[in-house]
């Protein structure tokens, strides 16, 4: 059975701002090791899928770079969406795009914007859940075991558990939302709840059924998509189909409400890069906790903060716990706490027309 890894490309990465822009989006930067985020992505999965096996959705604005980021994925398999509708019609025109050349190829779906760190225990997860979608007709998502109450990330609950080798299987009890503190420390206490990683496998067929059956609406524009992909017709039938299909994310339209759901505990050193504040635990700090992307420190009783500064000499002097970075036109200084509003920035620029800056 043929696998495909489909890379999900199309954030715009706005809690990464100012390094990330419109233009250039945070999963085409490189935050940690060598290349960007989604080069090391598609690196990551060479033992799984070979380049001529990788399918990248992205934005329309995106795909020139992307294809330039990845010269050895063909081109044709760059898919540029015309417009942002969210993870569920993205995901489907991948799968719609596999169906046609195998309905029952894998698809092994994965945002291309996270970090790995323990890079040989997360292809042998993945590999456990390759081998579940294969054996059942069922979509599998990957839950990570939580670190620390996080009111960032969704949560599975897990229900009874289908298979305890390891990596665990479990059946799915429910999907919450992004939980208050309280919550959070609830889910992290009673060892039920992981996080929800935005990683699937299934096979092309059985997610085009499952929208069938919830997202008639979806389906039929990934019917009508379906015709045209991979031939001459496929941007003009993106242009017309595209912006008709509802926005809607794959967890919320199809996921939370599918009976055919399973979720693979997951442990293998995962970051989704979703803040400055997540770069902490990436970059080497001082003695001191000061952590620099790109040059030098020079500390004097400063503690705790996070510079990127293009390589320039980074001084600091009696403060701690601060996100300091430099781009060509912008200087961002804010409390690390305070790195989840970095778009409240991006929200004031468009309401004063400074969409360079964006």
């Amino acid at each position: 059975m043929n696998l495909y890894a489909v890379i999900m490309a199309g954030g715009s990465g706005t809690r990464f701002w100012p390094a990330s822009r419109q233009r250039r989006p945070k999963q085409l930067l490189t935050l940690f090791g060598q290349g960007s985020l989604l080069q090391q992505t598609v690196a990551r999965l060479a033992p799984l899928a070979p380049p001529q096996r990788v399918l990248v959705v992205t934005g329309q604005a995106h795909a020139a770079d992307v294809a330039a980021q990845l010269p050895q994925v063909p081109a044709s398999q760059v898919l540029a969406e015309p417009l942002p509708r969210n993870t569920a019609p993205a995901a489907g025109l991948a799968a719609a795009w596999v169906a046609r050349r195998d309905p029952e190829a894998v698809c092994l779906v994965l945002p291309a914007d996270q970090i790995i760190t323990q890079e040989s225990l997360f292809i042998d997860t993945l590999r456990r859940a390759v081998e579940l979608a294969q054996a059942e007709e069922v979509l599998v998502t990957l839950g990570l075991s939580p670190r620390y109450p996080a009111t960032g990330f969704g949560y599975i609950e897990c229900g009874r558990v289908l298979d305890s080798a390891q990596p665990q299987v479990c059946a799915v009890q429910a999907f919450h939302e992004k939980p208050d503190l309280a919550t959070a420390q609830g889910y992290l206490a009673s060892g039920r709840h992981l996080w929800n990683s935005g990683m699937f496998v299934w096979r092309a067929r059985v997610l085009l059924e499952e929208i069938q059956r919830h997202l008639p609406e979806l389906a039929a524009g990934l019917a009508e998509l379906a015709l045209a992909l991979g031939v001459p017709e496929q941007e003009a039938a993106l242009a017309r189909v595209y912006p008709r299909l509802p926005s809607i994310s794959v967890d919320h339209g199809v996921l939370e409400r599918s009976a055919r759901l399973r979720v693979v505990r997951a442990d293998f050193g995962w970051s989704d890069v979703g803040s400055w504040e997540a770069m902490a635990e990436l970059w080497p700090p001082d003695e001191t906790g000061n952590a620099c992307q790109d040059g030098p420190v020079l500390a004097i009783e400063a503690q705790g903060n996070l510079v990127s500064a293009q390589g320039r000499l980074a001084a600091l002097l009696g403060v701690s716990g601060l996100v300091a970075v430099v781009t060509d036109d912008v200087l961002l200084i804010m409390p690390k706490e305070r790195s989840q509003e970095v778009k409240r920035f991006v929200e004031m620029l468009k309401e004063r027309g400074q969409d360079q800056l964006i």
